[in-house]
């Protein structure tokens, strides 16, 4: 017969390897929404109360449960397509600006980091003429 310490280690194992693997199958239930609710207010955080409008959406899966992140597309303007990109991996969050050409494989990604840089990263591209506040654009 094994000694008792046998039986207790390999009991104390199978109830950690059933923790771990219920507490993988609830991270990946809660994924999408927690990367959807991070993407929001850390936009809204740097971006202010407009960010609230943005329409975020889960990219797939990742293999590591911990890093979230979505995507909000905001246009398409002279061939260009632009959309938010907001990751967050092991606790640095990063919201970035993804310019990619339409008919092509051009893209261009720029960190955003306020607002205010937000605004000089659109100027530089097709959007800006209709968005352009001096030139009474609003799109």
């Amino acid at each position: 017969m094994s000694h008792p310490i046998m039986s207790a280690a390999a009991k104390h194992l199978a109830t950690a390897e059933e923790q771990r693997t219920a507490a993988r199958e609830n991270a990946f239930r809660t994924w999408g929404p927690r990367s959807i609710a991070a993407a929001s207010k850390y936009a809204r955080g740097l971006l202010g109360d407009e960010a609230v409008t943005l329409d975020w959406e889960i990219l797939g899966l990742l293999p590591f449960e911990e890093h979230l992140q979505a995507l909000a597309s905001l246009d398409t303007v002279g061939g260009q397509h632009l959309e938010l990109y907001y990751t967050d991996q092991g606790g640095t969050e990063r919201l970035l600006l993804r310019v990619s050409c339409v008919s092509c494989p051009s893209q261009h990604v720029h960190e955003v980091t306020s607002l205010e840089q937000f605004g000089r990263l659109l100027s530089q591209t097709p959007a800006w003429q209709f968005i352009d506040p001096r030139d009474g654009g609003n799109l």
